[in-house]
């Protein structure tokens, strides 16, 4: 873009660049004209940051319902509605997936403490299994699969010398993905049930497959995720 009459260009890619049409006054020599001005910076443009398990940044905002009711959500960058405070009574949360959001707190976990570290590391001997991850979903302990993972562990461990090191090495390459859950351990009133999930027809969660200590669930069921044995649990 060239200024008027001035033979001279411009760049407005600069980053985080504001401009305004400004009139400029008239002259004798020429017309009235306008020109482009900087906006001056926000002043003060802070706000409460979250960040996420990938690395990327999100700051808290307010906005409202159309009924004028408050609603709190992220945004990757500062604007209009930025809060420095979390409201009372709400959270950051982040799904497996890495999608970030405000929600009401949780109440406390029902799941005992270390329930969720116990199938951890029943995965962490697996080594097909190095790329699954273990939340806790809505009071249940819940296994997931990276999607972009699916078929690889026996590709890689026919051809690699080093199938393990392959794997993480493929795995960091390939960049984030997203991830489905696999099997969930359901706490009943003492112990757990075990469902997998299913892919017949809508698919969806099985009936309990059985009932027992988290303990010995977990080391029966969880080696056979990712294995065609994991079709066969009835």
């Amino acid at each position: 873009m060239c200024g008027a009459g001035q033979g001279r260009s411009f760049s407005l890619d600069a980053p985080d660049a504001a401009w305004t049409i400004v009139p400029m006054a008239a002259s004798r020599e020429r017309p009235p004209h306008l020109r482009l001005v900087r906006d001056p910076p926000l002043a003060d443009a802070r706000a409460l940051a979250y960040t996420s398990l990938r690395g990327d940044t999100y700051y808290l905002h307010e906005g409202k319902t159309k009924t004028g009711k408050s609603r709190y959500l992220v945004a990757k960058q500062v604007g209009a509605g930025a809060l420095t405070e979390m409201p009372t009574g709400f959270e950051f949360t982040e799904s497996i997936n890495g999608v970030v959001s405000v929600s009401k707190a949780k109440p406390k976990s029902v799941i005992p403490e270390g329930d969720v570290e116990l199938v951890q590391a029943a995965l962490a001997r697996c080594s097909h299994l190095q790329f699954h991850k273990v939340r806790e979903v809505k009071g249940e302990i819940v296994v997931f699969q990276a999607d972009k993972m699916e078929g690889m562990h026996e590709m890689v461990s026919r051809l690699a010398i080093f199938p393990v090191r392959a794997e993480r090495d493929l795995f960091d390459l390939m960049g984030p993905g997203d991830y489905s859950p696999v099997m969930k351990f359901c706490p009943t009133d003492k112990e757990y049930e075990v469902c997998r999930m299913t892919y017949r027809g809508k698919g969806g969660w099985s009936y309990p497959l059985a009932t027992g200590s988290l303990a010995s669930l977990a080391r029966r069921f969880v080696p056979a995720i990712g294995t065609d044995a994991f079709y066969d649990l009835m």
